[in-house]
């Protein structure tokens, strides 16, 4: 079985992953374009060695700790962009290039991770809904009522400026 089409679309989805991290605005430790230099080194190494080193360059991250990068994607909530991601997808056309030891260890490192970010999320998404409650309580009109009262305003209705 010709492996070529599976492999060209993993390296591809590899490299968008790294292209993504710039216009998805992940940040290094000082605040500026996190630029995972290692990474796309070893990414280029693989690439040119052939098939299998491309499949060990992933297996290893799969399997070894979480890099200083890999934190950085989840406080960005961008853990898509880590290659976890692709092996943990079972209808990627290169799943079958992992196994499924490599698929489960993908998983098993973005659990924890996907769950801090969620509840992070959640934890955002409480505060606003408090402060959304409370500007109500404080006489604040909802966003119906905001847009209502400028779309009037527009167009001739009630009071002016």
């Amino acid at each position: 079985m010709d492996d070529t089409p599976a492999l060209d679309a993993l390296v591809n989805d590899l490299y968008w992953q790294v292209d993504q991290m710039r216009s998805r605005g992940i940040k290094n430790n000082s605040g500026g374009v996190y630029v995972p230099a290692y990474y796309k080194r070893a990414l280029n190494k693989a690439a040119d060695e052939g098939p299998e080193a491309i499949v060990a360059f992933v297996q290893r991250f799969v399997h070894k700790a979480p890099s200083d990068g890999y934190k950085k994607l989840e406080v960005a909530n961008a853990l898509d962009l880590a290659c976890e991601a692709l092996v943990a997808d079972e209808t990627k056309p290169y799943a079958g290039l992992f196994s499924d030891e490599d698929r489960e260890a993908a998983r098993a490192r973005l659990a924890p991770h996907l769950a801090a970010i969620e509840s992070r999320n959640a934890k955002r998404r409480e505060r606003i809904d408090a402060s959304r409650a409370r500007l109500r309580e404080e006489g604040m009109p909802s966003r119906p009522d905001l847009d209502h009262a400028i779309r009037s305003r527009r167009k001739g209705v009630g009071p002016s400026r």
